[in-house]
């Protein structure tokens, strides 16, 4: 029992340290390895800046918003996160319950910087 309680102990050790994320500041990471560094962001941390950017624009209603993730990274860590933001139709922001309409898209880079996507020219612009 006190091997078994051992081998449980240093696998989690192992695992704890193998699991500890690179950069516990931003959410973003910069590989230095390569000659060309490589910078990247987590999910969370690219969706934080977007509501930081969303509030800080006059008359947000970010309560009547429900944000998609819409990228195709397999990765923890990307340069860039794409998100979708859904109106909320319900008694409080009114609307249709069974409609979902999509207000905006918006990209977020791994610098920070916001982008919202223009379906007129059918590219992202700064926001």
């Amino acid at each position: 029992m006190h091997l078994l309680t051992s081998t449980i102990c240093i696998s989690l050790a192992v695992l704890l340290t193998a699991c500890n994320p690179l950069d516990r500041g931003s959410g973003s990471v910069v590989d230095s390895s390569t000659a060309t560094a490589t910078i990247g962001i987590t999910e969370k941390a690219a969706f934080e800046s977007l509501l930081v950017t969303l509030e800080q624009r006059p008359n947000a209603d970010l309560d009547c918003l429900q944000f998609l993730f819409e990228s195709n990274n397999d990765n923890a860590i990307a340069t860039s996160w794409e998100f979708a933001a859904f109106e909320v139709h319900d008694d409080i922001c009114g609307g249709d319950s069974y409609v979902g309409h999509v207000r905006d898209r918006y990209k977020v880079s791994a610098d920070g910087s916001v982008m919202i996507y223009d379906s007129t020219d059918g590219e992202y612009k700064p926001f």
